[in-house]
């Protein structure tokens, strides 16, 4: 674990200042049935628990075991898969699965660089399919030609090489962030976040660790539809046509196919690692903006005191900065590479490519691909600027303290001020490509596209 995420430690020491603070607030049955389940509860009363979270006598052991169980161990795993985390640990293994798991990652790395490779070999490009154009080889008369070869053509710095870098250190920053650096970020956001949720004012019943679940769970299915649709789209663009291989165009026909199955399971490869990064930085901020949320609701129903709210909205802005600072980048570099393919896709569909004038667009594949990477690029973009919504929410909750005074005519005016000022000063916001987020932004860029669109259309680019 980094040494800024040291300082709001593990779920026990979250227990001393949210769980035992607001249990006070329950009534006696519950708190004792609470103790029982922390202190003694064996396996079977547990999993009776964690089936129905919704209940108002939760103990701190199983709302840990709901959030392991049912997210983060899973999740954790698809992170393994991907060869961003360790497959054992390495404090409790052997020599030989310690270099186990370091083959399992560099294996994902040797193939995602052949896939570079592949693409390369077989003019396989990600904005539009495989490029090919018919060159003549002999002439038969004066006006006509005899034999015509399939080339590839374009720009291979700009087409292959640049994209292809750029997406290689994205996997690589990505594996130095989960794996080399050993941050369990994530566990420890989870584990934090589940527990805020699970506790509502006066010990009433809560839905909100199944709602949180629900969210988490949302993104998660969502990226891999994403990957299942692009697997999709590379085997029909596979089926159309001939697939040629450069400097292999005399090989065997189980070699092109062997090389084409290849090609797939490398351009699956990248698109999981993508999606996967993607994935967590958009479900870091959804915990972040829960986070938040419920934060501002204990401030305001009287279930935590203004000194902890304002410690803990001091540990957030550790965790936002993590986001911001750590996990931003690698974002930002599968966003250049997408944003790249998704206008070159736009203008190859729009005939705008002044070189590539016959290479036909499959119908609907092509602009489904185009889909693929819009999707990719707005959906950190959509998560950030939610995430600075409930940033400036919480900047006026003092406002809210002040003008609640049946709930807190117990509290004291200093503590009300001091919220107020509190609250007022803080700056938190997310950023990517080190610029803050805001809605504002992501409606007027969204805005600006549809005009382009619709002035397209009418100057008929788009017939």
């Amino acid at each position: 674990m980094q040494n800024d995420n040291g300082s709001y430690g593990s779920a026990s020491d979250l227990l001393d200042s949210h769980v035992l603070g607001n249990e006070k607030l329950c009534r006696a049955p519950a708190m004792e049935t609470s103790r029982r389940s922390s202190l003694g509860a064996n396996s079977v009363e547990i999993g009776e628990i964690t089936e129905s979270p919704d209940t108002e006598y939760m103990s701190t052991s199983a709302i840990l075991h709901y959030c392991k169980s049912k997210i983060l161990v899973p999740y954790l795993k698809l992170l393994t898969i991907m060869g961003l985390r360790p497959v054992v640990d390495a404090s409790n293994s052997s020599k030989y699965a310690i270099c186990f798991s370091h083959y399992h990652s560099a294996q994902v790395a040797v193939l995602m660089f052949f896939g570079y490779i592949l693409q390369y070999m077989a003019c396989f490009r990600r904005d539009r399919g495989f490029c090919y154009k018919l060159v003549p080889l002999a002439m038969t008369s004066s006006l006509e030609y005899d034999t015509y070869k399939q080339i590839c053509y374009g720009n291979v710095t700009l087409t292959y090489i640049g994209p292809s870098v750029l997406h290689f250190i994205g996997f690589l920053y990505a594996l130095y962030l989960f794996r080399i650096s050993d941050n369990e970020q994530l566990q420890n956001l989870m584990e934090r976040v589940f527990l805020l949720s699970s506790y509502a004012p006066q010990g009433s019943a809560t839905a909100n660790p199944k709602r949180l679940l629900r969210m988490l769970w949302f993104f998660i299915i969502l990226s891999i539809i994403w990957m299942c649709i692009s697997l999709c789209s590379v085997n029909l663009m596979l089926a159309r046509g001939t697939i040629m291989f450069r400097w292999m165009e005399t090989s065997s026909n189980e070699m092109r196919l062997g090389l084409k199955i290849l090609l797939i399971i490398c351009t699956l490869i990248h698109d999981m690692v993508q999606a996967t990064v993607i994935t967590s930085y958009c479900l870091q901020a959804q915990l972040l903006q829960a986070h938040l949320m419920f934060l501002r609701e204990r401030l305001l129903n009287r279930t935590i005191t203004p000194l902890n709210w304002m410690r803990e909205i001091a540990e957030f802005r550790k965790l936002l900065k993590y986001l911001n600072d750590e996990l931003a980048p690698a974002v930002c570099l599968f966003t250049i590479v997408n944003v790249s393919w998704a206008a070159s896709g736009l203008m190859w569909l729009l005939d705008l490519d002044k070189v590539d004038t016959e290479t036909e667009p499959i119908a609907g594949i092509s602009i489904l691909n185009q889909l693929l990477w819009l999707a990719a690029v707005i959906a950190p973009f959509v998560q950030a600027a939610r995430l600075s919504k409930e940033c400036r929410r919480t900047q006026s909750v003092g406002h809210e303290l002040c003008v609640r005074p049946f709930l807190h005519q117990d509290t004291s005016h200093e503590d009300i001020s001091a919220v107020l000022m509190y609250a007022a000063t803080l700056k938190l916001r997310a950023k990517l490509f080190c610029h803050p987020v805001a809605g504002k932004y992501v409606c007027l860029a969204l805005t600006l596209a549809l005009i382009i669109l619709f002035a397209l259309g009418m100057c008929h680019y788009l017939q």
